[in-house]
């Protein structure tokens, strides 16, 4: 597997269709296989035509109570995983998105993931790491800002889960990148702050935000029903809504639900001339501030 590096800065293009999924897996605790198996069942029930499907947070191996396990396994299943990954990336034709443990040098890391069906991928390192759990003290923080990738005319970025609070952190300047990912391990106990900052991050940024939230519970809470996908204007397109504010302007596109034994699978397809239109009819991305991240150069 390499990296597409040399597909990191943006491309100029006309409009194109881009259909993402979000796979809220349900996952087996440091099952590797199991969650493979089932994370592929997922995959064979994908409408044909998508071309990103995203995958939750750590989706092999969920986030362990045995710990020192769970880091055992970032040194024995990255390497097969992405292998396999990109084995599904080139039969289905779809880039796909996710987060695993794995090692770093001398330390772990919670590394997000895109393959593309050409056996090139770009990985990401999650920046902020939950001072609430064990993470902030086994897994070492990204270094790096999070990548900027073209595919199929669009560009697009990834940040994980607790990322999605720190808005310096995914500010998307310059209006570079037109799809945000979100692999996440977020509980209801916290949903109402998940879904507001999907719904911020799309809106001061101008961009589709895909929240690809894990299935199912765990001895931290139970997250079935926080996947969103949330169009450029923040209106939430899947899983569809009837109960929009008054003030809501209308969605871009109509989102799908597909119900599977592993998980809810939300689909729904974008114009990338769309989300342009809507970014020259409100151009607030010329207002926007500078500024330098010193600390992760």
């Amino acid at each position: 597997m390499t990296s597409c590096s040399e597909s990191l800065q943006p491309q100029p293009g006309g409009d194109a269709l881009l259909r993402v999924a979000v796979l809220s897996l349900d996952m087996v605790e440091g099952d590797v296989s199991a969650n493979l198996r089932r994370a592929r069942a997922m995959i064979d029930a994908l409408p044909e035509n998508t071309d990103v499907a995203v995958l939750p947070e750590m989706f092999t191996t969920s986030f362990m109570r045995d710990t020192d396990a769970m880091l055992s396994l970032a040194d024995t299943a990255f390497r097969p995983t992405m292998e396999e990954l990109a084995l599904w990336s080139r039969e289905r034709n779809s880039a796909i998105a996710g987060s695993v443990v794995a090692r770093d040098g001398d330390r772990m890391v919670n590394r997000g993931f895109i393959v593309f069906p050409d056996r090139k991928a770009v990985f990401y390192d999650k920046r902020h790491l939950f001072c609430l759990s064990p993470e902030a003290r086994l897994l070492g923080a990204g270094k790096e800002l999070p990548p900027v990738v073209n595919f199929r005319g669009w560009n697009l970025s990834m940040i994980i889960c607790y990322d999605l609070r720190f808005p310096v952190w995914s500010r998307n300047v310059g209006q570079n990148t037109d799809l945000l990912i979100v692999p996440a391990n977020w509980p209801r106990s916290r949903g109402y702050a998940w879904r507001q900052l999907l719904i911020a991050r799309a809106i001061e940024n101008q961009e589709v935000v895909v929240g690809a939230n894990r299935g199912g519970e765990d001895v931290y809470g139970v997250y079935d029903g926080l996947s969103l996908i949330v169009d450029p204007m923040g209106v939430t397109v899947a899983p569809p809504r009837e109960d929009l504010a008054e003030d809501s302007p209308e969605p871009m596109t109509a989102g799908e639900t597909v119900e599977t034994d592993y998980g809810t699978i939300l689909t729904a397809r974008f114009s990338l001339a769309e989300v342009r239109r809507l970014r020259r009819r409100m151009p607030v991305g010329r207002d926007a501030d500078s500024f330098l991240i010193h600390d992760a150069l």
